[in-house]
């Protein structure tokens, strides 16, 4: 019998742990408030005493009742004071936990926010991110995923305040942890997953779209993708595309081309890393003889199989485009459930399902029905949740957020044992309000998509502003095609978008019939616009993993970029 590979070892040791996570969960969708209740008790007990828990009498709970009648619902701004305190280096203010980092948010608005990484809430990331997932693999694709290696697109690092604590990515904290730094950290993710180090952790000036791709290039045996955003997946394969010559120049001879941007010591490192590949070079070579305009990557990868991260509803297009550009279709799709930096609150419910499954022992989570807006005495627990309903997040986790507004929004799909089926609907502070017409950005979606099907534009993706500096106020919208367009029916095309959003949001024409609102505005973006705005902000510090798409524009700088690059048509 052939020997095992290290890479199959070690899935497999991640597919046993993971089944143990998976059915000590499906347990837990048995009885998900009795679970939940215990976590909320057993958090207020053990943070009683911080100054948080001795201002609301945590150590008078003893129901929920008692925790929802002390402690007020907050939004960022009610614990900034406390969470600066806490980055100066202060102790036992929210939380009573050890923590030694700070996650950082996307930051789509104004200042990214930081959320602090308790031990306990590491645990929860470890056990339903990785773990829970390999099980849930381990028991819904065929075995030989197991022997090969993933390409993982994460990517960040961290800065360390003058308290000695840390600030950014919790996967540049890795190597802390591991006997042997970043060397032993190195040689472990290699088992598993293609990119090195210097992709995972990058130093400042580093192409990490081509470590990235580089070296998932080198592996023929490739079973999948990890991402955070289905969108991260779509900028990495069009990256390919886009320099597959470079790419695969440089795989045949063992170097990296003087064209790509590397600081001095990191080409050093990743030569070590690398020799000539001529015959898997002339492989790729042979599929990209025509060029990359046709779905290549189970040509390139043959034995490609799984892709994972945050997809389905709210990402439609990326997976509409990975499908029909990139995969052909065929692949498995494992959905993320609904997580964020501050916290996690759903699992997958399965492979190729946009539902999740509210995880009761991840957070303690409370629901705003959505026409409650902000009239908390209508919050709901998890078990007077209804089919059909969406809700908006109010969470407590294990990171001193407590009764925290998530403005994340979900629908109930159904029930997985007791437990509740969600999918992720939108984010409520990206709802453009200009005449309370609350159209979110799954309205958007909708009426950009339908728009594109009927206009035949091959949508690659889009933003909108919401104008106010116009009487009546309007939406002025920017669709980015995969291919340039130099002529089109611009009248057409506004109406269109104008019919489709009336459609998805009624209330619209409401408003736009009573004089509040004009007709929307309509411009195409100059292709891969979306591309360079996430290299922008990864070149300032952004993490690419975290980078969501700019469906709303929300602020001067996000509206200076995507207006600069809008295309002039051709009279």
């Amino acid at each position: 019998m052939a020997e095992k590979s290290a890479t199959l070892v070690a899935n497999e040791q991640c597919v046993a742990q993971g089944k143990v996570v998976l059915s000590d969960f499906i347990e837990e969708t048995k009885k998900p408030l009795e679970v939940t209740t215990d976590l909320l008790m057993k958090l207020v007990n053990d943070n009683k005493d911080t100054e948080y828990g001795r201002k609301y009498g945590f150590s008078e709970i003893r129901s929920i009742e008692d925790y929802q009648k002390r402690v007020p619902v907050i939004t960022y701004d009610d614990i900034a004071g406390y969470l600066e305190r806490m980055m100066e280096g202060e102790k036992n203010i929210l939380t009573a936990y050890h923590f030694d980092h700070f996650n950082e948010t996307s930051g789509t608005i104004g200042v990214p926010k930081v959320v602090p990484m308790t031990d306990e809430q590491s645990d929860v990331f470890a056990r339903f991110n990785n773990l829970y997932n390999y099980g849930l693999m381990g028991e819904k694709l065929d075995p030989p995923w197991m022997d090969g290696r993933a390409f993982c697109t994460s990517s960040g690092n961290c800065r360390t305040l003058k308290s000695g604590l840390t600030v950014g990515e919790a996967s540049a904290k890795m190597a802390d942890h591991i006997k042997g730094g970043k060397d032993a950290l190195d040689s472990m993710i290699r088992i598993m997953y293609t990119t090195p180090i210097e992709g995972l952790n990058p130093a400042h000036g580093a192409d990490t779209k081509y470590i990235h791709t580089r070296f998932a290039l080198m592996e023929p045996e490739l079973r999948g993708i990890i991402t955070g955003f289905y969108s991260v997946i779509v900028l990495f394969l069009r990256y390919v595309s886009d320099n597959y010559e470079v790419l695969i120049d440089d795989i045949e001879k063992g170097t990296i081309s003087d064209t790509i941007e590397m600081p001095d010591e990191v080409r050093e490192s990743l030569l070590k890393k690398i020799e000539p590949m001529p015959e898997r070079a002339a492989q790729l070579r042979e599929i990209f003889k025509n060029g990359s305009d046709f779905p290549w990557v189970k040509k390139v990868w043959p034995k490609f199989c799984f892709l994972m991260g945050a997809g389905g509803d709210g990402f439609e297009i990326y997976d509409k485009m990975i499908k029909e550009h990139f995969t052909g279709g065929g692949v498995a799709n494992i959905y993320s459930g609904v997580t964020a930096s501050e916290g996690l609150w759903s699992v997958p419910a399965g492979v190729d399902t946009f539902d999740s499954i509210l995880a009761p022992s991840a957070a303690f989570v409370e629901f705003l029905p959505e026409e409650a807006g902000d009239d908390f005495s209508k919050i709901v627990t998890i078990d007077k949740l209804e089919e059909g309903k969406v809700y908006e997040l109010i969470i407590t986790n294990l990171s001193g957020f407590w009764r925290y507004r998530m403005s994340d929004a979900v629908k109930v799909t159904g029930f997985y044992n007791k437990t509740p089926l969600v999918q992720f609907m939108y984010r409520i502070n990206r709802t453009i309000n200009l005449a309370e017409e609350k159209t979110t950005e799954k309205a958007l979606q909708v009426a950009v998509e339908a728009t594109c099907k009927e206009m035949d534009i091959d949508l690659a993706d889009f933003s909108v502003y919401p104008n106010t500096d116009v009487t009546p106020n309007r939406y002025d919208f920017l669709i980015e095609p995969m291919y340039e367009i130099r002529k089109f029916d611009m009248e057409a095309l506004k109406e269109s978008i104008f019919k489709h959003l009336c459609e998805a949001n009624p209330v619209y024409f409401d408003c736009y019939d009573d004089h509040w609102l004009d007709k929307p505005e309509v411009w195409f973006l100059q292709p891969q616009t979306s591309l360079l705005y996430r290299d922008m902000m990864v070149f300032k510090g952004a993490s690419l993993n975290q980078l969501k798409p700019v469906r709303v524009i929300m602020n001067e700088r996000q509206k200076k970029f995507f207006f600069a690059l809008r295309q002039e048509m051709d009279e």
